[in-house]
């Protein structure tokens, strides 16, 4: 049998950071806190992943010589173009899921920071030893994040005459 199958991988992601996100609110009504900037760095890299994904998905199908590989900004201004908004990271949506990739830099190239500090507190100490990711590690900004990058989805989707069902991953029998 001969089947034509289409996987796309932004909806894996999708998924991946929803199920993040509903145990971040379990833990929160459970108000269980153990791990919970883990599970909020897991669901935001998921999503920074997921808009990239989202962005190759879009510019496969709608973009003739589509480059997976090339820079960010300019695949996702590309797409935006496409879409007929203008990328501009330093307003609204668009900061926001700057501020996704730029997150998912920080963690995927993790630079080492070694540095001498004079502290009197242990909470002086805390703020000396953070990432720069810290700060976003909240439910508050988990769920911001979320609404954002599917606001980005609908968007797309919905200016660029991208039908939901075809973005399933899917499997049709051809012979």
């Amino acid at each position: 049998m001969t089947y034509r199958v289409k996987v796309y991988p932004h909806n894996d992601l999708l998924n991946l950071a929803h199920f993040q996100r509903e145990t971040i609110r379990k833990k929160l009504a459970d108000e269980n806190l153990d791990g919970i900037k883990l599970d909020c760095l897991s669901c935001l890299v998921s999503l920074a992943f997921s808009v990239e994904a989202l962005v190759n998905f879009v510019g496969y199908k709608k973009i003739p010589k589509w480059k997976e590989f090339d820079r960010y900004k300019n695949k996702i201004t590309k797409v935006c173009a496409k879409a007929g908004v203008e990328f501009d990271k330093s307003v609204g949506l668009y900061e926001k899921l700057w501020q996704l990739k730029e997150l998912r830099d920080h963690v995927a190239h993790g630079e080492p920071i070694e540095i001498e500090t004079d502290v009197t507190t242990r909470e002086e100490l805390r703020e000396q030893m953070s990432c720069p990711w810290d700060s976003c590690l909240t439910p508050e900004i988990v769920e911001t994040m979320f609404r954002t990058v599917k606001e980005f989805e609908k968007l797309l989707f919905t200016n660029c005459h991208i039908n939901v069902g075809e973005t399933l991953t899917s499997a049709v029998r051809v012979g």
